[in-house]
């Protein structure tokens, strides 16, 4: 059993902050383990809804639980204790014994004992796992702590990870509403007599009022307070046009529709008629043209009766697309730099081949959209014939794929269009052909897709596949799914074909990583900001109160001007400086310290001597790049650039960045992940500048800067042989250590007030912007920064200040405010992770009655002693009908519920009706 638990822990702690769902399922399964108990609720705090949620529950009445909560501080429920003692309890009968608020629910959910045990994550409570049935022994106890604690810490991170997709979210609706807000208040000014104008979105069965503008206030409040209108056919004006889905179905919609009075039209909301005295409706919709589903709808009200002239309407119509214009683009901006974010943040790991780097890839993609599904095709050539695969015909997966139990088995796709009989159709090998990307928004709906969509499981309502194309040639495809009807938006595609690039980069496009990279880089580092309430900038806008910020500032200024005069023999070719070999600087320092925002000052620093000693009209060459990005290769070409036909993709000749920069610098970060081919060449390269392009025998030589930065401890690599002890010495000639954030607390106040004003000037609205009313941190603010405990650094710090920016209570940031920044995070979305368990379950019982074992034994017998739910016993059933068909008699003899012919043989018919009778009765499915 340890063995098994460990492999459980290594699991967890190997999966990323995308997958809580699947780290869930495994705490309850080793508990399930250690305990022998069937039944296991797993609970995490919930500050959205300000309880302890359960966010993973096994066994009988699974489903219902999870709808369940508990308070997070309360006396009265036993799970609040052990949440706020960590305190492991055990409850005998607790229906009848047990706190007040536990004696109800464990009556309905039938718990005769339970035993709860604290989740924890560096001594914070995160959660708590109950284990109901009967009591532990002490040494199970003792054997599932550690488990737990190891796994909490994982478990948090998911759950921050959560929070922050939660407020990017938040912010694209905040972004959205303040925006459409502005355009509906310019609308009221267009026209004369336009008394109220409103921009409606569909939501589930109605349109919602994004925003709306009235001169009259008492106007607008009241139209507000009236709120969305209702869809369902029949109930209002707008529904006559559009169906409960948002698409519009009479097509006189399509185009604006003038009401000239409401007095006339039958419309839902009465008060908009008796109370406000509107009486004049032009109606002005923007709609999606391949699906006709509704964008928003503008409507533009007068309390008399008129009319508008064709120019007047022009206008309006002009504004409506404005409105449109708003509502696509304004919204995602926030929502694609995290995407922009997270790339950066995956590109700096290990790599892990191309499966590993598409799972990761497709959990962000996943989540990031808030789809319920997805996979990763790869598009294969098989005899001539192109097929995307995602896991072969031995179920290894060599695309990606998540959410198993919504998408088990994947067949092999056929690339094609209408050519291809109806069933070898699907949306991805649609996309694949076409190359462009396809959404789906009701996968029931025939005439939307033409028969190119293949059903992987009954629940999935709607679809999205984006193509990846590299060098004009598709060579692979991302497809997403949702439980939800008409889930997937323009947006969400865009969002997906930025990740897309990723995808095509570890094939061939590297050129495409570049400019994601460079693009990430801009949105994250920006030296030229400094806050007028700071006065300790030393150089640039590096802040430097602290001994070690101003030796950081001290090493610049001491080897910027020999350097600079290095770089300004380059363009002399003297042989002299050629034979002595190339400069180099190795940064060392944690992650998150600052190790590229010391490149960004020292190149400044050098850029600024280059214009003023060699080229007053140039700028000095620049490249960066992220050795952990790339492997094998990819690495070698990066640096030192391949020729046409040099590997699998490379498709023509291309520089690599060594060569680009030539007279400038280059970064290099992460250097202690560079492959040994890599550092054999880094190594050549830094002695005399000779380099030769993969594939090619001829060398090359190039002289620059260079600058190469890692957290790793480079004389353990040594020691363990990962990296040469020649290359570390020749990198150590200039070598600088950026410091920890808790190594310099002295410039905590300065560094805090700096991210909070640059912060402030990137999400401040507009009417923000015209009062210049900046926000600024209280003394026990910067008190509550400077004693917190930086495992982050600068990207921990900055975090803290966007929640502390968003949710603070005044202009002031408070104390207050940052430790609930610092404690709380964002808010947590979780989602089920019960029925993957259900899942496997099933499968194993099964694959028991393969095994020789039968009905009674493996499926009534279980299910009597209530040791597997009936959602396990539903998914057998399901599975059976898919492998021996739909009538009774077939699946009992699959099942092996009976092994003759109940219409011959008495016996095995009185064993069929008793199957039947316990499928029915009391499963009751």
């Amino acid at each position: 059993m340890d063995q098994q638990l460990k492999k459980l822990g290594d699991r967890i702690v190997s999966f990323g902050k995308e997958n809580l769902d699947e780290m869930l399922h495994l705490v309850g399964e080793g508990s399930r383990l250690v305990s022998e108990q069937e039944r296991v609720r797993i609970y995490l705090e919930d500050l959205t809804n300000g309880a302890l949620s359960c966010a993973f529950s096994c066994g009988s009445f699974a489903t219902e639980i999870r709808q369940e909560t508990f308070p997070i501080i309360s006396a009265e429920a036993a799970v609040s204790r052990t949440f706020v003692t960590q305190q492991v309890a055990q409850y005998q009968n607790p229906a009848e014994t047990g706190l007040p608020l536990d004696q109800e629910f464990s009556r309905r959910f039938q718990i005769e004992g339970t035993t709860m045990l604290p989740i924890t994550s560096l001594g914070k409570s995160i959660g708590v796992a109950c284990l109901d049935g009967g009591t532990l022994s002490q040494e199970r106890i003792d054997t599932l702590i550690p488990f737990l604690a190891r796994a909490g810490e994982r478990v948090d991170q998911a759950r921050k990870y959560h929070q922050q997709l939660l407020l990017a979210r938040r912010v694209e609706l905040y972004k959205r509403r303040e925006a459409a807000g502005f355009m509906v208040r310019s609308a009221v000014n267009l026209i004369d007599g336009l008394t109220l104008a409103s921009v409606l979105v569909p939501v589930k069965g109605a349109m919602e009022v994004l925003a709306s503008h009235a001169q009259d206030p008492d106007l607008k409040y009241r139209y507000d307070n009236v709120g969305g209108i209702d869809l369902k056919h029949g109930t209002s004006l707008v529904s006559r046009y559009v169906n409960e889905d948002g698409v519009v179905t009479d097509p006189s919609l399509l185009k604006p529709i003038f009401f000239p009075d409401l007095f006339d039209q039958s419309i839902q909301r009465r008060a908009l008629t008796e109370e406000m005295g509107l009486r004049t409706l032009y109606m002005v919709p923007r709609v999606e043209p391949e699906t006709r589903r509704i964008i928003c709808l503008m409507n533009y009200f007068t309390r008399d009766v008129t009319s508008y002239t064709d120019f007047e309407m022009g206008l309006l119509q002009t504004h409506a697309e404005m409105v449109e214009r708003v509502i696509n683009e304004v919204g995602g901006e926030h929502l694609e730099i995290k995407v922009l974010s997270e790339i950066s943040d995956l590109l700096q790991e290990p790599n892990e081949g191309l499966h590993g780097f598409l799972t990761k890839v497709l959990s962000k993609a996943t989540e990031l959209i808030g789809a319920d599904t997805g996979s990763i095709a790869i598009v294969q050539e098989r005899e001539g014939v192109k097929w995307l695969v995602v896991e072969n015909e031995e179920g290894t997966i060599v695309g990606a794929k998540n959410k198993e139990w919504l998408k088990k088995k994947i067949p092999p796709f056929k690339i094609g269009g209408a050519d291809l009989p109806p069933e070898e159709r699907s949306l991805t090998g649609y996309v694949a052909w076409t190359k462009e990307p396809k959404i789906i928004e009701q996968v029931a709906d025939q005439s939307q897709h033409d028969g190119f969509h293949r059903p992987m499981n009954e629940l999935i309502q709607s679809e999205m596949a984006v193509p990846v194309v590299s060098d004009d040639e598709v060579i692979a495809v991302i497809c997403l799914n949702s439980l939800q009807d008409g889930y997937f938006t323009e947006e969400h595609k865009r969002i997906l074909q930025i990740i897309d690039r990723l995808t095509s980069r570890h094939i061939s496009d590297i050129q495409r990583i570049e400019r994601l990279q460079s693009e990430v880089n801009k949105l994250q580092s920006d030296i030229a900001y400094k806050d007028p309430k700071v006065s300790s900038y030393r150089l640039g806008n590096i802040i430097g109160n602290s001994r070690k910020a101003q030796e950081i500032v001290a090493f610049i200024n001491t080897v910027a001007q020999p350097l600079s005069n290095r770089i300004g023999l380059w363009s002399k070719h003297i042989l002299q400086e050629a034979t002595i070999g190339l400069p180099s600087i190795l940064v060392l320092g944690p992650t998150g310290a600052g190790k590229e925002f010391f490149f960004n000052n020292l190149y400044n620093k050098l850029n600024e001597l280059y214009r003023q000693q060699i080229n007053p009209e140039g700028e000095l060459p620049v490249k960066k790049t992220n050795i952990a990005a790339y492997s094998g290769d990819l690495t070698y070409s990066e640096l030192f650039g391949h020729i046409k036909g040099a590997f699998t993709g490379a498709y023509s000749d291309r520089k690599g960045i060594i060569e680009e920069a030539a007279g400038g610098i280059v970064f290099l970060d992460e250097i202690g992940d560079a492959d040994p081919k890599t550092q054999v060449q880094l190594l050549r390269f830094l002695d005399n500048g000779g380099f030769v392009r993969l594939g090619e025998n001829r060398e090359r030589i190039s002289r620059v800067l260079l600058v190469a930065a890692t957290n790793k401890d480079l004389s353990k690599e040594i020691a363990m042989g990962n990296f040469r002890e020649d290359l570390f010495h020749r990198l150590t000639e200039l070598s600088v250590v950026v410091p920890s954030l808790n190594e310099r607390r002295e410039d905590i106040p300065d560094l805090s007030t700096h991210f909070l004003g640059k912060l402030y000037r990137t999400y401040r609205s507009r009417e923000e912007e015209a009062r210049d009313d900046e926000p600024s941190l209280s003394k026990d603010a910067k008190d509550a920064l400077v004693s917190h405990n930086y495992k982050g650094n600068i990207r921990e710090l900055r975090s803290i200040l966007l929640r502390a920016l968003f949710f603070r209570t005044g202009k002031i940031v408070t104390g207050e405010d940052i430790k609930k920044a610092i404690r709380d995070g964002m808010r947590e979305q979780m989602a089920p992770a019960a029925e993957r368990l259900s899942e496997e379950v099933a499968g194993g019982i099964l694959a028991e009655i393969e095994a020789g074992s039968d009905f009674w034994e493996a499926v009534y017998q279980p299910y009597s002693q209530s040791q597997i739910s009936r959602d396990v016993v539903r998914l057998i059933i399901e599975k059976s009908r898919v492998a021996a068909g739909k009538n009774m008699p077939e699946i009992a003899r699959y099942l092996k519920a009976i092994t003759g012919d109940p219409q011959v043989d008495e016996e095995e018919r009185k064993r069929f009706f008793r199957f039947k009778n316990f499928l029915y009765k009391t499963v009751k499915i």
